[in-house]
Order: structure tokens, then C-alpha cells, then sequence
């Protein structure tokens, strides 16, 4: 890249739009906005909320969602009113943000299943990955939006994508010495907790908490990243 960018990763809001995320977004003014999933319990339909604070962001800068699995009950409905506020839904494609930028998103293997929802047809629980053999091959930064940090290792370490952003862990929901406790599909002392990990895979703690226990020295955050351009070699 020969640009600076600056990303604000957004995760597990689950409908609870804080003011103070739209004036830090407003405050730090990103080039693009990343809502990787958990972004409601809903439909939007009748979330005038939920559309309001798409809206905003999208006024901000380049705004793009991926499906998480409590995103489960938004519909093809909820995609139309998405786009209308200007939101680049990446329901497993992706979309280029410009020449150098190309951003894709994984729709949560729990969504298709609610999607596809039959009881007498058993369906296994794995995300449709067969999109990523052309995604990586595109020319450009590649920025991919997993909701599911746990992904990583079985779907998307071995493929050429620069950077991947998740969630889905409230940052083990209670952490001890620096470490979560638990993580949903990754058990106790999840490996993907919150952070940074291999240099490319950025996991966010979320903006919520939507179980019955409390987060404890586990604060939420909005992150920021800052993709810095390429040096160039002087002969």
C-alpha cells in the first residue's frame, strides 16, 4: 500500500449503540468502519436505532458488515434497508473499497444453519469458505471480516489474506492475569481471546455483553487499526 488507512474495528454490539462510539468515530474520522458481526439480536425492521447508527457510520466513511450468529434474524428485507443507509453488506463476498483495498466478509456457519433451518435434515456447522479461492486471489490489501476468531486455524491461516478481523469472544468474558477465561466454540482459556495474533488475525472484545455473568477487568473497546504504507527501498 503507498497510502495510510486507518480501520475501526466494530464487534458483538447486540443492538446496545453507545453515543460515545459515534463521537469517537466521528473524533477519529477512520477510512473505514468494520462491523464484524453480533450487530443485533433482531430484525431491523422496526430497530430505528440500529438503522439510525448505520446511517451515521456510513456518513462517517466506507462502512462495511459481515453475519455473525446472533445476526441470524436479519433477512433479505434487512439487507435492502442496510444498503439504503449506504452499508457494504458482505454476506460472504466481497466488495473493493479502492485500488488497494479489497474487503470480504464469512457469514457465520450458525446464521446459514438458521437460514436453512429444517429439523429433519441434520446440518453440520462450517461456514462456506468455497468464495475465499477467488476473494484471495484478488489484487490488493486483503482484508477479510470473520466474526469467528476460532476459524482461523481450520479455514482461512493457509490462505492469502493480509489481514482478518473477529470477535465473537468478549474477550473470555472474565479475564485473569491478562488471559479470557472462556470463549464459546473455543472452551476454557480460549486461544483467541482478544488481540493480536500471527501479525494478522485481530480479534476484538467487543462492545457488549449480553450473558448473565458479568465482565470482570474485561472493559469493551472499540479498535483502531493502522495499516502504514509500504517503504520503499532506496538504491
Amino acid at each position: 500500500m503507498d497510502t495510510k488507512y486507518t480501520i475501526a474495528l466494530i464487534s458483538d454490539l447486540h443492538g446496545m449503540f453507545h453515543a460515545e462510539i459515534l463521537q469517537s468515530l466521528k473524533s477519529e474520522n477512520p477510512d473505514i468502519i468494520a462491523i464484524v458481526g453480533d450487530f443485533v439480536d433482531s430484525s431491523l425492521q422496526d430497530n430505528s436505532e440500529a438503522i439510525s447508527f448505520l446511517k451515521e457510520c456510513a456518513n462517517i466513511c466506507f462502512t462495511a458488515l459481515s453475519l455473525g450468529n446472533h445476526d441470524y434474524l436479519i433477512c433479505e428485507n434487512d439487507f435492502h434497508i442496510m444498503k439504503n443507509q449506504g452499508v457494504h453488506v458482505l454476506n460472504d463476498t466481497w466488495e473493493r473499497f479502492n485500488s488497494e483495498i479489497v474487503l470480504g466478509g464469512l457469514t457465520s456457519s450458525f446464521y446459514h444453519k438458521c437460514e436453512h433451518y429444517d429439523p429433519k435434515v441434520p446440518m453440520k456447522l462450517y461456514p462456506n469458505t468455497n468464495w475465499l479461492n477467488l476473494f484471495e486471489k484478488q489484487n490488493g490489501y486483503r482484508i477479510l471480516l470473520d466474526h469467528h476468531p476460532e476459524n482461523y486455524d481450520q479455514y482461512t491461516r493457509m490462505r492469502e489474506i493480509d489481514l482478518i478481523l473477529s470477535g465473537h469472544n468478549h474477550g473470555g468474558q472474565i479475564r485473569l492475569l491478562g488471559k479470557g477465561v472462556y470463549a464459546r466454540n473455543q472452551g476454557l482459556f480460549p486461544k483467541y481471546d482478544g488481540g493480536i495474533f500471527d501479525n494478522r488475525l485481530i480479534v476484538s472484545r467487543g462492545l457488549s455483553n449480553t450473558l448473565p455473568i458479568p465482565r470482570f477487568w474485561n472493559p469493551i473497546e472499540l479498535v483502531y487499526i493502522d495499516l502504514l504504507p509500504r517503504q520503499k527501498t532506496l538504491l
